[in-house]
């Protein structure tokens, strides 16, 4: 499958498939004040296509997806399991990984207050075997109603991040715009999340647009927490509050950035699919790199 498939790809993937109505993007070239190695993508963004079964024809696809990110100057992807990778194990999916000279920045899981530690350390495993540097959820419980519950959701991570940390990974807290918006007094779920946990398990990964969407000013929560929000989800919004591509919206990005400082590890482009079978993600995927490796602040 792998070489068969690398000479297609090799032939156009600098450029992806127009988008209905639009027109391919152009070959990435040029640096800029992010280098290639801290700009990541979110393979939640290609979910759609690449479909969600475990046959020949969605594995053919998973690897068409990582062939066209190298090919346009992708060094890192941000890997999710919730599909399992096709039916590939830890090991089979590396070695996709290592093929295409990629790197997993870290990976997105599930977690609850019911996940054992047994199954923790089964996700931490396969996290170091990825060679990720962080795990964990890319979706916090947004059922809680208390104080009480976050709280517990807090202490209950920051022990799974102390299992990471022992393997040589630090948890990872992806937030979106309900950590903010859930507030008990004075302090939001997200002000609990971070007081709760210790810098040493839990890192967390802000989302630029959610943070937006909840009406935060995300360039303030990375100059307040430094270090702890070492991962950013690059993602734009529109003037009517849709996501939008990124470099193509609202989002005052080089502020956010300039805000940050040297404390983000990882810049990661992400663009939510919309349902629908003739989405093409590689665009705005490539439209993303592009703005990284453009942007001044």
């Amino acid at each position: 499958m792998g070489s068969v498939l690398a000479a297609a790809i090799m032939l156009t993937a600098c450029t992806a498939s127009p988008p209905p109505g639009g027109t391919a993007p152009t070959e990435v070239t040029g640096a800029s004040s992010i280098p290639d190695d801290e700009i990541s993508v979110q393979m939640f963004t290609f979910f759609h296509y690449i479909g969600f079964g475990e046959d020949d024809a969605a594995q053919s696809r998973q690897e068409e997806v990582l062939a066209r990110l190298a090919e346009a100057g992708f060094r890192n992807v941000e890997p999710v399991d919730y599909t399992g990778f096709q039916g590939l194990d830890a090991e089979e999916y590396r070695a996709l990984l290592d093929t295409y000279g990629l790197e997993a920045s870290s990976l997105h899981t599930s977690v609850t207050m019911d996940t054992t530690d047994e199954q923790w350390a089964q996700k931490v495993e396969t996290a170091a075997t990825l060679g990720a540097e962080f795990v964990g959820a890319g979706e916090d419980p947004r059922t809680f109603t208390s104080r009480e519950e976050w709280v517990a959701f807090a202490e209950r991570i920051d022990h799974l991040g102390a299992m990471a940390r022992d393997e040589g990974l630090r948890y990872l807290v992806h937030l979106h715009d309900y950590e903010f918006t859930q507030v008990y007094g004075d302090q939001s779920a997200f002000d609990l999340l971070m007081a709760h946990t210790s810098p040493e398990n839990v890192a967390f990964e802000l989302d630029l647009y959610w943070a937006t969407a909840a009406g935060e000013d995300p360039a303030a929560i990375v100059a307040k927490h430094g270090d702890r929000i070492p991962l950013l989800h690059v993602k734009d919004m529109d003037e009517a509050g849709e996501i939008a591509t990124v470099g193509e919206g609202t989002i005052d990005f080089p502020s956010i950035f300039a805000a940050a400082g040297q404390d983000v590890q990882f810049y990661v482009i992400e663009r939510d699919p919309p349902d629908d079978a003739d989405y093409d993600p590689f665009g705005p995927a490539i439209a993303g790199l592009e703005y990284l490796r453009d942007a001044t602040f």
